[in-house]
């Protein structure tokens, strides 16, 4: 009776390890295999079919290190039909060489040996896939047996099909992978475009940061093979990007961060890591990729940390970019956490954890895009702040001269009001009265000075007064306004400022910020003359309406801009005069409001005679 029972138990357990192909399946795609390590690579198949095997999933991985791999299937055929079946091996691109052999009852029917890293004519791989075709006759078992020598990772993921379930797998086991490497093929050429018309260097080392993994990733998901048919040992060399990519995710950090102003012991720590992947990626040539993949672990866990630590000071300083920054970063390390503890075996190999690298990096890289956008948006404001400053530094320092101005056309007809009173004195002290007549006369001379100082105040308190919207102007009224603020220092100066003004429309317009860049271009000619020999110093400023546009030259006679100078003029402390005289903020002020608030443009160029500037409303 025990002797029944154990028998009945035995059958039991050899049949529970064979693959029943039956009628109803037409694809095997999810059970158990058996497998050894054979760490020295010395059995071969005569060795090992007394060898003890231990059983795992058809589809996981094992460290590089793990060495030669024997894997052991059995099949029965339960049909009262002959099968044709086809063993896909989808990982075999990882491989150096996979040789399988066909066993029946006990005695081996066929070898074959397939060297991977051969040509594509050679290496008899479809794509990225080996297939191996097995006949099994009917109500018949056979053992099949494969030797795996692994190239760095050792994944495996054996599959069993029909004809036609086999054909459908091989045209959809892309598809997923296909869609993730598009996606991020995308967000790299987009920003690469971004660069080429801002040249804002995040930009570039964010399309790189992503070019890498998408390289990385057209290698382990065996697209270079499927679709480029790129075979051969120098295709692992693919692996290199995964270190790669670590640099350029610094770089890109340090960039949009700003680390070197913003924290120098951060800069520093980047810099470090930096230097390391530098020495991961000379590994890889001077002594092998194997040990280079082994020490990318270490420098991933370096960066991690150092990413980690800047995670923690943008919370503690409140940086604004701190909770992308924090949650894009999460998901790019989760997503490759779970990768690499997948290909080394720790975690189960499954769809997810195949993917979750190429998941996650596509999340960060949608966030880090936002990122961008947000950081730029932050420095506009900020900039738009720091002009607001220089703007009002500059009106500042224009107000010496608007005194000085003021001063000059104040003095006659405050002396012509003195005259008057002390003349009115003279007369009541001498005749006693003044006749009614002669004191209408005098208040009136007295009420025309005073109207005349009245008006000279209106048009330099409206300078510095803030304006919370555009209005129509009268273009006119304002250059007038410039001219007058000039009249008597420019008469002391001995320069003539004329005028030819022929506008057809008022223009919707700041009339401060405008006033400020006539008022800059006319000091720019007052202060050209002064190193000029012209007898006739002469400033011209012609108005005029053309094509709906509003156009306003300022013409001098002052000898021009030198050629060297001109293209620079507009740019932000440039100035071609002595660092005493000049601090190369007024014109590029003037084209900073013009392009930016007022909404039009401003020229520059020689004439025969001397400068002329175009502003364009």
């Amino acid at each position: 009776m025990l002797k029944y029972l154990l028998s009945i138990f035995i059958s039991i357990t050899l049949s529970a390890s064979f693959i029943q192909l039956n009628h109803v399946d037409s694809k095997y795609e999810n059970f158990e295999i058996e497998y050894m390590v054979d760490k020295n690579s010395s059995y071969s198949i005569e060795n090992i079919l007394n060898k003890k095997f231990s059983t795992i999933n058809n589809r996981h991985a094992f460290s590089g290190k793990v060495g030669t791999t024997w894997y052991k299937i059995a099949l029965k055929n339960i049909t009262d039909v002959d099968k044709k079946i086809y063993l896909h091996e989808d990982f075999a691109y990882y491989s150096k060489e996979i040789s399988i052999y066909e066993f029946q009852d006990k005695k081996i029917l066929k070898s074959t040996d397939y060297n991977i890293l051969a040509d594509a004519q050679f290496n008899a791989l479809t794509g990225s896939t080996l297939i191996y075709p097995l006949n099994i006759a009917a109500n018949s078992n056979k053992t099949i047996y494969i030797k795996n020598i692994p190239m760095i990772s050792h994944l495996f993921d054996l599959n069993i099909y029909e004809e036609k379930s086999s054909k459908e797998a091989l045209m959809n086991r892309s598809f997923y992978s296909i869609l993730i490497i598009s996606i991020m093929f995308t967000l790299a050429l987009y920003n690469a475009l971004l660069f080429t018309f801002n040249r804002r260097k995040e930009f570039l080392f964010y399309a790189l940061y992503m070019i890498t993994p998408t390289l990385g990733l057209m290698y382990k998901y065996g697209i270079v093979f499927s679709y480029f048919h790129m075979y051969g040992e120098y295709t692992y060399w693919f692996n290199l990007t995964a270190i790669l990519m670590l640099g350029f995710l610094l770089l890109f950090v340090k960039q949009v961060l700003n680390t070197k102003e913003m924290a120098q012991k951060i800069d520093s720590i980047l810099n470090l890591i930096l230097a390391i992947i530098s020495l991961n990626i000379l590994s890889a040539f001077i002594i092998n990729l194997t040990f280079a993949m082994e020490f990318f672990k270490l420098v991933f866990l370096f960066t991690t940390l150092a990413l980690i630590y800047v995670s923690s000071y943008l919370v503690k300083t409140r940086h604004p970019l701190a909770k992308i920054f924090i949650l894009s970063y999460s998901f790019y390390v989760l997503g490759l956490i779970i990768t690499i503890l997948s290909m080394s075996g720790i975690l189960e190999m499954t769809f997810f954890t195949f993917h979750s690298g190429g998941f996650g990096i596509i999340l960060e890289g949608l966030l880090f895009s936002y990122l961008m956008h947000y950081n730029i948006k932050i420095l506009e404001i900020k900039i738009s702040q720091q002009r607001e400053v220089i703007i009002a530094k500059n009106k500042k320092a224009q107000l010496g001269d608007m005194i000085s101005a003021i001063t000059h056309q104040w003095k006659q007809p405050l002396s012509r009001i003195a005259s008057i009173t002390t003349l009115l004195d003279f007369k009541i002290q001498v005749d006693g009265k003044v006749d009614t007549e002669v004191l209408n006369e005098k208040i009136q001379l007295i009420n025309t000075n005073i109207h005349f100082l009245s008006n000279t105040i209106d048009d330099f308190k409206d300078f510095f007064n803030p304006e919370g919207s555009a209005k129509e102007y009268d273009i006119a009224k304002i250059i007038h306004t410039a001219i007058n603020i000039n009249k008597d220092v420019s008469v002391l100066d001995n320069i003539i400022i004329n005028h030819d003004l022929q506008f057809e429309k008022n223009v919707k317009t700041y009339k401060n910020e405008l006033l400020h860049i006539i008022l800059n271009l006319i000091q720019n000619s007052k202060e050209a003359f002064k190193h000029s020999n012209e007898t006739i110093k002469l400033i011209k400023i012609f108005g005029y309406t053309h094509n709906d546009k509003t156009y306003i030259d300022i013409i001098d006679n002052a000898g021009g801009i030198s050629e060297e100078s001109l293209p620079y003029i507009f740019k932000e402390n440039y100035t071609s005069k002595s660092e005493k005289a000049g601090s190369g903020l007024g014109l590029y002020l003037s084209k900073v409001i013009l392009e930016g608030h007022l909404k039009g443009s401003i020229e520059a160029s020689n004439t025969n005679d001397g400068a002329q500037f175009r502003i364009i409303l």
